[in-house]
């Protein structure tokens, strides 16, 4: 072994001397004793705080191995890329293609026969006619009525997009000044594809249109409004009988102005790719605003017969992880205020701040009905009465 230098010798003597001085210092100074244990708690207390950072734990992947049955209005290969990242947690899913009807209509038969979905894509009317069904329901998509414009006929004209009825008034009346080749828009017949909603909207005109008692009297006012379209004497005269249906005749570039729902584009968009579309809030309002807009609200539902325990996890991961790309792929409005497009923000806001689904109505009774109401209405009084009466005593 090589021997210590005397220059390592006296290194290792100034050390030990040192230490033995701080040790024997340590015995007898309280206060160097104070700062020392005050040093070691701040040490382990910053210990404590930061272990989760130096030494993460682990997270559990769950996994449920389960199968999820899944009724949507959309096809397998369309939907599935918006699931498929759950399958990490053991997670398989079986898509059955089903429009709204065909999932409302199927719905009880199969969970009689005891082959039911866990989930199920459904509407606030079929929920809230079926709640017992369901032992939880999320919002994701939202619509509502808004006005579709062809902005092409708008700049030609040199007209605003109105936004109440004296503005629609004035609309109405510019446009006839200038053309008589096109109809502002289409209202007032049984052709109009969503008389019914448009109907429901204008009955909450009047403060009292929940009540069932002053029914009679506010669809009485809502038809008025309606039928002044079709009424040549009216100053909101605007589309003849039989011109057709409305959506059509604006996809066509016959009108320049359709009241519909935001689901309606792609329809418009396919009969016509090249109309120049903007889209603006439903006009059929007073100012300040008092009509409710008639909305409809989708939800991703599990049935109160399903025993999967990854279902609730699957429907809040879809929402969090999943909606905005979702809904910017398939063109929908997401039940989320952020990132929405100026088109989509209208359709959110009309939800949002005068949306109403009128689900206190039983709507398949008075909507199975419209159709026999406008045929009779200012034609045939008594039978009037009768339909509403009947139709008053079963809402």
């Amino acid at each position: 072994m090589k021997e210590k230098t005397k220059f390592q010798e006296f290194i290792e003597s100034v050390r030990d001397s040192q230490a033995e001085g701080f040790l024997g210092r340590l015995k007898t100074d309280r206060l160097l004793q104070i700062i020392v244990a005050g040093n070691l708690i701040l040490l382990l207390i910053l210990f404590f705080i930061f272990r989760p950072i130096i030494f993460p734990k682990k997270v559990k992947t769950p996994c449920y191995q389960e199968t999820i049955k899944i009724w949507v209005p959309f096809i397998e290969d369309q939907i599935y890329p918006y699931f498929s990242d759950f399958s990490r947690y053991c997670v398989n899913f079986e898509i059955t293609t089903k429009n709204l009807e065909e999932i409302k209509r199927d719905l009880i038969l199969a969970l009689a026969k005891g082959d039911f979905p866990d989930i199920v894509l459904i509407d606030n009317d079929f929920l809230n006619k079926e709640p017992d069904l369901f032992s939880s329901s999320t919002p994701i998509i939202v619509d509502s009525l808004i006005a579709f414009y062809n902005q092409d006929i708008l700049n030609f004209l040199n007209l605003q997009k109105p936004k109440t009825f004296d503005e629609l008034k004035n609309f109405i009346q510019q446009f006839k000044n200038y053309s008589q080749d096109f109809y502002p828009l289409g209202l007032g017949t049984k052709e109009i594809r969503h008389r019914k909603e448009i109907i429901l909207s204008l009955m909450s005109l009047n403060e009292s249109y929940k009540q069932k008692e002053e029914f009679q009297k506010n669809i009485l006012s809502a038809l008025d409004i309606f039928t002044s379209f079709n009424n040549p004497q009216s100053e909101f005269y605007t589309y003849p009988e039989n011109a057709g249906d409305d959506l059509i005749n604006f996809a066509n570039e016959k009108s320049a102005m359709y009241i519909g729902f935001y689901s309606d584009k792609k329809e418009i968009l396919q009969i016509n790719p090249r109309i120049n579309l903007s889209l603006d809030i439903y006009p059929l309002n007073t100012f300040p605003p008092k009509v409710k807009i008639y909305s409809k609200i989708f939800y991703l539902a599990q049935v109160k017969k399903s025993r999967s325990k990854a279902v609730p996890y699957f429907i809040n991961w879809f929402y969090a992880m999943q909606l905005k790309r979702f809904s910017q792929d398939l063109d929908l409005v997401p039940f989320k205020e952020a990132d929405l497009t100026p088109e989509k923000k209208i359709v959110f806001d009309s939800v949002k701040n005068f949306g109403e689904t009128f689900d206190f109505l039983n709507k398949e009774v008075l909507f199975n009905n419209i159709d026999r109401i406008l045929e009779v209405y200012h034609k045939d009084e008594n039978e009037l009465n009768r339909i509403l009466v009947e139709i008053n005593y079963s809402l």
